[in-house]
């Protein structure tokens, strides 16, 4: 007989794997609580966000079918997942009315980033969860909680800083940022993901201090766009 979906395992996934992502981002909504942007068109960029983890997943099957190996599958792994997680905060926030200040483009790539990896990690703890092994939970659970959601999130903050820096220049200038930027944090999500595969068994404190750092410097840079000025 197939494990169940019982309370308890809607609960242990919840508690591992979701409320720990809405953490990371309540944390980072802070940095735009002076003029909060609203609530429903966070909470469907952050749906959204889950939701493109479908899309991604099989296409990355997809590409494993063909016996793409090595730094191709993980540069492809990485280049499918920006892309997407950018697309559709693009198609949704990007020409909205709300996104007034310099800042908004991190708030809203931070959102559909987090909510991306919250879909990952469900994905992850599901069965698991089902099969009832805690301590895979507890570990898989903590080692997403503070390196993948932290990653996505770091990543999304960078893009959307690199665009924040030229709020104000013109509609050319931005895609030009935005492109370079793309190109950056592909290439940054590829290295991270190398270095884990490389570097396996010293991936726990390490990995965690590393995206700690940038996390500090990407706080300070908020400061930076949010100056940015005509």
């Amino acid at each position: 007989m197939a494990p169940a979906l019982t309370t308890n395992v809607i609960w242990t996934i919840l508690l591992s794997g979701v409320f720990p992502t809405l953490l990371w981002l309540f944390f980072w909504l802070r940095e735009d609580r002076f003029q909060p942007e609203p609530r429903g068109l966070l909470i469907l960029t952050f749906l959204a966000g889950a939701m493109v983890t479908f899309l991604v997943l099989p296409l990355e099957q997809f590409v494993k079918s063909f016996g793409i190996m090595g730094t191709e599958k993980v540069l492809f792994f990485a280049a499918a997942e920006e892309i997407f997680k950018f697309g559709v905060v693009f198609m949704i926030d990007f020409n909205s009315s709300y996104l007034d200040e310099p800042i908004d483009y991190a708030i809203y790539l931070i959102t559909g980033a987090l909510g991306f990896a919250t879909a990952e990690n469900v994905l992850f703890l599901l069965e698991p969860s089902l099969q009832q092994d805690i301590s895979f939970i507890v570990e898989t659970g903590t080692l997403r909680f503070l390196g993948a959601s932290i990653l996505h999130s770091v990543l999304a903050a960078i893009l959307g800083l690199i665009i924040g820096f030229v709020f104000y220049k013109s509609r050319f200038t931005k895609i030009m940022y935005g492109a370079l930027g793309l190109g950056i944090v592909i290439i940054l999500h590829t290295l991270f993901n190398s270095f884990i595969i490389k570097y396996v068994e010293i991936n726990g404190l390490l990995t965690l201090g590393i995206l700690w750092l940038v996390t500090l410097g990407i706080i300070a840079l908020f400061e930076r766009v949010r100056r940015v000025n005509h």
